[in-house]
C-alpha cells in the first residue's frame, strides 16, 4: 500500500506518534508531504487569532497542494491533527489523483473550544467558524476514524451524516514503555494523576478528593501542566490538600511513577467531551496492570465491562474519595480489577492490534473507493 500522510500535521503530538507507531508496526512506510504552518497550542490560537500564523498559512497550503500534485498517485491519503484545514486542500489532490482520503481529527474543533473549554458561546462567529470547518472536513474525507464509539457518532452528527461507516481505533499505549513491572516490596499508598491541566480532566474534582483522603494516609502526587494551572493552585490553597506537584516530566519516565501507584486516575470533568474520550493514561495504566478510577460515560462503556475499571459520576470528588478508599481497603478486590483491566487492555487495546484496525480501515477505504455509496 502507497500511504501519502499529507497535510500540517504535528509529528510529536501524541495521536500522531501513535498513528505513526501503528503503521510502522504494519510495515507500511507512509510518505510524507508536510507544512508547517500551526503553533504547538492550536486551540490558543482560538482565543489570540495571530496574522503571522493568517499569513503563513496563505502562503503554505498552495505550497502543499503543489507539492502533492508533483507526487506519483498513492493508494489513499491520511490527514491527521490538526487537519481541519488540511481536508480541502488534500481533497482537491486527492480528486485529481483519483485517490481516497482517511481522516483524524482526534477531537471536533467546535465541540473544544464551545463545549470543553468554554472559549466562545455557541452564537459566536468563532464558533459557527469551527462548525462550518468540522462540517466541511469531515465530509471531505472518505473515510473518518474516531478513537471512541461515540466520538465517532458526534462526528456522524456534525458533519450530518459520513461518506462512509468510519472506523474506531483507541489511542492504546506505547507498550515498549507501559509493560507490567514487579510488585513492589511495601504495599504502595500513592494516588497518581497526570496529563494536560485542562477542564476535561476535573483536576479541582481530584485536588478535593485528595483532601478528604489525607487522614487515611495515602499520597496524592500529581504531573502536568495547562491552562488549568491557576484553578489547580487555587484548589489546593482553599482545601488545603497537602499534593506532590510535578510539571510536565518526559514519556520514559511516567511508567516509573504508574508503577509505584496504588490507583491510577483518567478524567472526571462534567463536559460532553470527558464522556466521549478515554485518554492514554488510561490505557497506559492498565498496559501496566495498575487499576484506574475514572469518569463514567458513553465512551468507558462502550469499552470497557464492569470490573475493568472503576467508573464514578463525572466532577463528584465524593464518589472519587470513596472509590478510592474502597480500592485501599481490599486490596484483592484492587488487584481483580488490576487483573481485568490489563486483561483488557492485552485482548482489545494492545499495539499491535491496534496496528491490525488501522491496517483493516485503510485496506478498506482503498477497497470501497470505487463502490456506490451506502
Amino acid at each position: 500500500m502507497r500511504l501519502v500522510w499529507a497535510g500540517t500535521f504535528d509529528p510529536d503530538f501524541s495521536r500522531n506518534k501513535k498513528l505513526a507507531r501503528l503503521l510502522a508496526i504494519a510495515g507500511i512506510e507512509a510518505e510524507v508531504v508536510r507544512e508547517t504552518v500551526w503553533s504547538a497550542d492550536r486551540i490558543a490560537l482560538a482565543e489570540r487569532p495571530s496574522l503571522r500564523v493568517a499569513l503563513r498559512a496563505l502562503v503554505r497550503y498552495p505550497l502543499l497542494l503543489v507539492r502533492l500534485l508533483r507526487r506519483p498517485a498513492p493508494d489513499l491519503y491520511l490527514v491527521s491533527y490538526p487537519g481541519w484545514f488540511d481536508m480541502p486542500v488534500v481533497r482537491l489532490a486527492a480528486a485529481l489523483k483519483r485517490a481516497p482520503v482517511v481522516f483524524d481529527p482526534f477531537f471536533s474543533l467546535h465541540d473544544t473550544v464551545v463545549s470543553d473549554r468554554g472559549l466562545y458561546s455557541g452564537r459566536s462567529l468563532v464558533a459557527r467558524f469551527a462548525a462550518f470547518f468540522d462540517r466541511w472536513s469531515l465530509r471531505l474525507a472518505d473515510t473518518v476514524i474516531a478513537d471512541t464509539e461515540p466520538q465517532l457518532e458526534l462526528y456522524r452528527e456534525l458533519a450530518g451524516g459520513l461518506k462512509r461507516a468510519g472506523g474506531v481505533l483507541a489511542v492504546g499505549a506505547d507498550d515498549d514503555l507501559f509493560f507490567p513491572r514487579p510488585e513492589p516490596d511495601e504495599q504502595p499508598k500513592v494516588v497518581l494523576y497526570y496529563g494536560k491541566l485542562i477542564p476535561l480532566h476535573g483536576v479541582v474534582t481530584i485536588v478535593e478528593a485528595a483532601a478528604s483522603l489525607q487522614s487515611s494516609g495515602l499520597h496524592t502526587v500529581m504531573i502536568g501542566e495547562g491552562p488549568d494551572r491557576d484553578v489547580l493552585d487555587e484548589a489546593i490553597a482553599r482545601t488545603g490538600a497537602v499534593i506532590e506537584r510535578h510539571g510536565m516530566i518526559p514519556l520514559e519516565e511516567l511508567p516509573a511513577h504508574v508503577a509505584r501507584a496504588a490507583v491510577c486516575l483518567g478524567v472526571f470533568g462534567a463536559s460532553e467531551k470527558a464522556g466521549r474520550v478515554i485518554p492514554h493514561k488510561v490505557y497506559e495504566a492498565l498496559a501496566m496492570r495498575r487499576p484506574v478510577v475514572t469518569r463514567d460515560g458513553p465512551a468507558v462503556r462502550a469499552a470497557f465491562i464492569d470490573g475493568e475499571v472503576v467508573a464514578i459520576p463525572p466532577e463528584d470528588p465524593h464518589a472519587l474519595a470513596d472509590a478510592i478508599r474502597a480500592l485501599m481497603a481490599q486490596p484483592n478486590r484492587r488487584e481483580q480489577i488490576a487483573d481485568a483491566g490489563h486483561r483488557a487492555y492485552v485482548s482489545r487495546f494492545e499495539q499491535r492490534r491496534l496496528s491490525a484496525e488501522l491496517v483493516e480501515i485503510l485496506q478498506a477505504t482503498v477497497r470501497e473507493r470505487d463502490l456506490p455509496l451506502s
